[in-house]
C-alpha cells in the first residue's frame, strides 16, 4: 500500500483538505473485494502520481468518514479538491473506470461536484 495514504482523523486535515493535488479516497470495508480495489486505485496513483494523491480511511474511523461525507453504500471513490467533493463512483471499479473518472475530475477541478456512476 506504498503508493496509498491511509488517513486518520488526526491527519485528516493534512492529508485531504490542505493538499494541493487532486484526491482519489477509497472508502471501502475490508471484505473479499477490498484487494481488488486496492490494486486499482494503486494503479491509478502510479500513473497520476504528479497530479493525485490517493487515500484510505483507516478502518476505524470508517464509519464517521461515511457520516461526513453522505455515503450510503461501498465501495465508493471520491474526488476530492481541498476537501470538496468533485466526483464520486459508486460501486466496484476496474482500472479503465477509475482512469475515465480521474481524467473528468481532474479537468473539472474545482468545479461543482458531477454527477457518479454506478459502476459495473
Amino acid at each position: 500500500m506504498s503508493r496509498v495514504h491511509l488517513i486518520r482523523p488526526q491527519n485528516f486535515a493534512e492529508d485531504v483538505t490542505a493538499e494541493k493535488k487532486m484526491i482519489l479516497l477509497l472508502c471501502m470495508p475490508r471484505d473479499d473485494a477490498f484487494d481488488e480495489q486496492l490494486r486499482a486505485v494503486e494503479e491509478i496513483a502510479l500513473l497520476y502520481a504528479n497530479q493525485l494523491k490517493v487515500v484510505l480511511p483507516e478502518e476505524s474511523c470508517l464509519t464517521a468518514f461515511r457520516e461526513d461525507y453522505v455515503i450510503a453504500g461501498t465501495p465508493t471513490f471520491l474526488a476530492l479538491k481541498k476537501g470538496r467533493e468533485v466526483g464520486r463512483i459508486l460501486g466496484l471499479a476496474d482500472r479503465d473506470t477509475l482512469k475515465k473518472f480521474v481524467d473528468q475530475a481532474l479537468r473539472s477541478g474545482a468545479g461543482a461536484p458531477q454527477e457518479g456512476n454506478d459502476g459495473p
